[in-house]
């Protein structure tokens, strides 16, 4: 079990520093400017492919529809961390789920956005470093749809994911986004931290991966690494994902 933690802390940590590193260099102005420009209204939930079935094209536009860029500066305000999240209400309060290792520096100096719509960091609710994860309460986005915390989340453990099932995602892979990825499930470690085969890239660190059933499972935390007789590499097809049942929800949402 020890050597699974340390796996898996090991991934988590070298999806962080790749995704620094690699934006470490950009400016406030360049934070929008990904390599390709992408196409809104066809990004859409309203342009979903019509060979999936009415239960799975429903979690695709939850997924779709929630997403979001999570962008954090830190102190010295040279290095940004650019990470996806997830948008959601509660208690007539928005939020926005992502990863701990996204949040660069202090509140006032994270924003939130899809497309040209931002908003501005409120409070930081919740940082867990251990399990990684952040709940960051945000002004509310008049061109998101948040998800329902108490519907859209699978809290029941005998609802846990089995393998092979089919998951869903949207995020900002090497800052290129929203694209929207299926995906399944490979495995779980002793944790319940769960396997995914599906695709991810520095920048989808945070997205909300969802169920056949339009329920929020987990979020993504980093990508799997490999060792071989030439050295270490990176498993872009094998993402690791922190459950829901991970996150302390009351403690972010209850205060």
């Amino acid at each position: 079990m020890i050597k699974t933690i340390t796996r898996v802390v090991v991934s988590a940590l070298l999806l962080f520093s790749m995704g620094f590193v690699a934006t470490f260099s950009l400016t406030k102005q360049k934070i929008n400017s990904g390599p390709y420009q992408i196409k809104k209204g066809l990004s859409g939930s309203k342009n979903i492919s019509k060979a999936y079935t009415v239960s799975e094209k429903k979690s695709l536009k939850k997924s779709v529809e929630s997403a979001v860029r999570v962008m954090s500066v830190d102190e010295s305000g040279e290095g940004i961390s650019l990470a996806s999240g997830t948008y959601f209400v509660y208690n007539n309060k928005y939020y926005v789920l992502t990863v701990s290792h996204a949040i660069a520096g202090l509140c006032e100096d994270l924003v939130v956005t899809y497309f040209t719509d931002s908003a501005k960091c409120i409070e930081y609710t919740s940082i867990d470093s251990q399990v990684d994860y952040a709940i960051i309460e945000i002004e509310k986005m008049p061109n998101r749809k948040p998800l329902s915390v108490l519907n859209s989340i699978e809290f029941r453990p005998a609802k846990y994911p089995r393998l092979l099932d089919k998951m869903y995602y949207t995020g900002y892979p090497n800052n290129i986004g929203p694209l929207s990825f299926t995906g399944t499930i490979s495995g779980f470690t002793d944790s319940g931290t769960i396997f995914l085969n599906s695709y991810a890239w520095t920048g989808s660190s945070g997205s909300g991966v969802f169920n056949d059933r339009g329920k929020l499972v987990g979020i993504i935390m980093a990508l799997d690494v490999g060792t071989t007789q030439y050295g270490v590499d990176v498993l872009e097809n094998l993402l690791i994902v922190v459950p829901t049942h991970h996150i302390d929800w009351a403690s972010a949402l209850l205060r």
